[in-house]
């Protein structure tokens, strides 16, 4: 595929090293996933005052977020397929995406209706689509294996400060001047900063990967003749069967069990993120300010916290124990959900304020271990050409069976019953991500993903982060200078 002359052309470092303009993209990249979960929250922060001035009940009011997560699994799909088929630049699908979620965010300040309300945030998930899909595999382009844990930890700590800014802006704003003016707060930035992601370097897809199917290293032996062959059926039938390709990675037992645990925990944020708020202002004395404050305070905190620490926990046990070796990337997180399910639970139960939030901070922290470790798990063990249909199929599983059903599940209970019951169905979904990844660890071989001993010059996880945050902002200093032969092996 020929590069857009609007485009800078693709600078092709060396293979099975980080590519040039890796630092840039991860930070842009991360950034732009912040504007993505603020856009994505904010609706929650502002739940009762929709409710009031809208009139819905409980369940009315989670169907705005069915529609965007609804819409954004569906066009997963399909920007998945035009990303791996390489049929558009992946930098103009990143832009016209975000542009397009953070213009229907602001719109949706105009909603009159259920309906306005509901149409607009559908809208959303489209522009969603298109930067998950591929933001995952681009980053896993620009960084080999042995780094890809760290950079994935750097992208992951992104989504808690963003559903930060989504809960603190919104619930503060929506208090002082009212919801409409939350949606345009959080969405028209958005606009702006669309274009940083065109100035992007676009690595070729695969370079740090010395097998297309890792997996299937015979795959790698088939002939010219083979390959011509295939390329020709290609494109003969240019329009992929999802259905046959997705049920060939979900045969893929690591990805599978990746998989598995990814969903329960979608279930379980998606319930926690749409009606937690509005737990803490029926349950307690809380005002709507305060507790978007408390929910934006936790997000950093564990988010930050359980990313880090997930990530360094998970990079120590893999290399301090070869007989663990990748294996560790399913151990540490299965563990890490028991404390987590405990404090969910109590979360949930237990209507003393500071024990409300203290378990919401702990057990998040716990959780959200989860997130680097299973993220480069997840991308190292399918074929590479396959990675964004492979993110795209993860996203349309954790949103169909999470966070599109858990909403209104939780709505209907509450109806029904009240809100606290509803929400017990979160920690149980937290024990059942724990359970998956456990039993990945218990019964599959060592996922084929390569671990190296600590380097003398690694300083570690959260001061790389740090360096490696601060160095993106100025990414002509050491882009591939003996300057940065500190960079995480």
């Amino acid at each position: 595929m020929e590069c857009c002359r609007l485009l800078r052309p693709p600078v092709i470092g060396t293979a099975g090293e980080r590519q040039p303009g890796s630092r840039r993209a991860l930070f842009t990249l991360s950034c732009i996933n912040a504007l993505n979960f603020a856009d994505r929250y904010v609706p929650a922060s502002v739940k009762p005052q929709i409710q009031k001035e809208l009139e819905l009940n409980d369940w009315e009011s989670a169907l705005p977020a069915v529609a965007m997560t609804g819409v954004f699994t569906v066009c997963s799909l399909v920007f998945g397929i035009l990303a791996d088929r390489e049929c558009l630049d992946r930098r103009l699908l990143l832009a016209g995406g975000i542009a397009f979620w953070s213009f229907a965010t602001a719109l949706g300040g105009f909603a009159q209706d259920l309906t306005h309300l509901v149409l607009f945030r559908a809208l959303v998930g489209v522009g969603e689509a298109a930067f998950a899909t591929v933001a995952s595999p681009m980053i896993t382009d620009f960084y080999p294996g042995p780094q890809r844990n760290r950079a994935f930890t750097i992208f992951s700590l992104s989504a808690p400060v963003g559903a930060a800014l989504g809960f603190g802006i919104g619930s503060v704003l929506g208090e002082k001047m009212g919801w409409r003016v939350a949606f345009f707060a959080c969405g028209f930035p958005g606009v702006v900063v669309a274009f940083t992601v065109l100035l992007l370097n676009d690595p070729v897809r695969g370079i740090n990967d010395d097998l297309e199917d890792p997996l299937h290293e015979e795959a790698e032996d088939s002939t010219d003749e083979d390959s011509d062959e295939s390329t020709a059926s290609a494109s003969i039938a240019p329009c992929v069967d999802f259905l046959r390709e997705g049920a060939a990675l979900l045969s893929n037992p690591f990805f599978l069990y990746c998989t598995l645990g990814s969903v329960a925990i979608s279930f379980a944020v998606g319930g926690l993120t749409e009606w937690y708020p509005t737990f803490l202002v029926r349950y307690t004395d809380l005002s709507m300010g305060t507790s978007g404050l408390v929910l934006s305070g936790s997000c950093v905190i564990s988010g930050f916290g359980g990313t880090i620490l997930g990530s360094k926990v998970a990079d120590s046990v893999a290399r301090r124990y070869p007989a663990l070796g990748s294996k560790a990337y399913f151990l540490v997180p299965a563990c890490f959900m028991v404390p987590g399910t405990v404090l969910i639970a109590a979360g949930v139960n237990v209507l003393e304020p500071w024990v409300l939030v203290l378990s919401l901070v702990l057990g998040q922290t716990f959780f959200f271990c989860y997130q680097a470790p299973i993220a480069a798990l997840s991308m190292s063990v399918i074929p590479v050409h396959s990675r964004a249909r492979g993110s795209s199929l993860q996203i349309l599983l954790g949103h169909a069976l999470g966070d599109v059903i858990s909403p209104p599940i939780i709505g209907h209970i509450s109806d029904v019953a009240n809100l606290q019951l509803g929400l017990q169905v979160t920690w149980v979904a937290v024990l059942f991500a724990g359970v998956s990844w456990f039993t990945g660890y218990a019964c599959l071989a060592k996922p084929p993903m390569l671990v190296v001993p600590r380097q003398a010059k690694d300083s570690g996880t959260i001061r790389w982060v740090l360096k490696r945050g601060m160095s993106s902002l100025c990414p002509c200093e050491c882009e591939s200078s003996e300057e940065c032969s500190d960079e995480p092996t």
